[in-house]
Formats: C-alpha cells, structure tokens, sequence
C-alpha cells in the first residue's frame, strides 16, 4: 500500500502536509446543506424545487456526492452564501424538529453501526470502506445518517466520530 498523496506547504513551512480526506468533506458539507434545510422544515423535494433540481440530486448532495453546481444551487435557494457554509466559523442552526441528544431510543442500521465501529478507529473514509468492501463516498453518507440518528451531527467535524461511537456504545449499539 503507497502513502498518502503529500501536498502543499506544510504550515511550519517545513514541507508537504498530508491531503485531506476530500470525501469526509464532502460528506461534512452534505451534512451542512442538510442542517440548513431541516432548520427551515423543508423536504428535500421543496428545496429541490426552489434550486430547479430534483430530489436525488439534492439527496446526492446531502450525502456528500453531488456537483458544485448543485451546492451552489441549493445554497441560494436556501439564502445562505456558499463561503458561510463552507466558513469553519459555521454554525448548526437550530432545527424546529431537532429532538434534544438522549431522548428516546436510539438505534442504527445494521449497517451503520458496522460502518461506525470500523470509522472508529480514526481511519479515513477510503481505508475504512476499503475493509468494508465500499466505496468513501457511500462510508460518508452511511456515517452522516448515523450521526443524525445519535444526535451528534452538530458537533464539530472533528468531533463527530468519537461522539457517535461513545454513544452507540452507551446505548449498547456495539461494543468498544
């Protein structure tokens, strides 16, 4: 197996800095055009109307597989700017049908809790689908849905994983 492709100044300025795992990014900004349309209580075929596209296109962006075209679409039908949602300084908006983390019962597919245990490790997406037999993209969007499921979704990006896996665990989804 080859390293990871080195790119760009480090920030010391003392070489190439590892790449970023493009597809856990695409599925955070998937997961931030999601947030943005729950918080205004539409369906994915409202937004999808208001941008001019359909409602797979708009599930594809959500799971961290569409087009740029399509981001920047949905990003003006939704009235926030690209550069706001891409910001690190974003924040979750409240959603009106967001249920408060630990109420009621919480569960995953059986597929999600194996994709969540094997993201676990801190793998990035391609290692951990490539364990699983799946592609990063579809390991984005498995993992996207499962922190909606667990109420960690509005962490921060970097604190997601861990999060959802302490409370699968809390809840008995799967062991440690």
């Amino acid at each position: 197996m080859s390293a990871p492709a080195l790119v760009g100044p480090s920030p010391q300025g003392g070489g190439p800095v590892p790449s970023p795992d493009w597809d856990e990014m695409l599925a955070d900004i998937g997961d931030r055009v999601r947030a943005e349309r729950q918080a205004r209580g539409w369906s994915e075929t409202r937004l999808g109307r208001r941008a001019g596209m359909g409602r797979n296109t708009v599930r594809r962006l959500e799971n961290g597989d569409a087009s740029l075209r399509s981001f920047v679409l949905a990003c003006t039908a939704l009235g926030v700017g690209a550069d706001r949602l891409l910001s690190p300084m974003w924040v979750r908006p409240a959603s009106p049908a967001a249920a408060p983390a630990g109420s009621g019962r919480v569960s995953l597919s059986p597929t999600q809790a194996l994709v969540l245990r094997e993201a676990a490790s801190g793998d990035s997406l391609a290692q951990v689908g490539s364990r699983l037999d799946m592609d990063s993209r579809a390991v984005g969007a498995v993992l996207s849905r499962a922190y909606q499921r667990l109420g960690v979704a509005c962490l921060p990006a970097d604190e997601r994983r861990s999060a959802a896996a302490r409370v699968a665990m809390q809840h008995g989804l799967f062991a440690a």
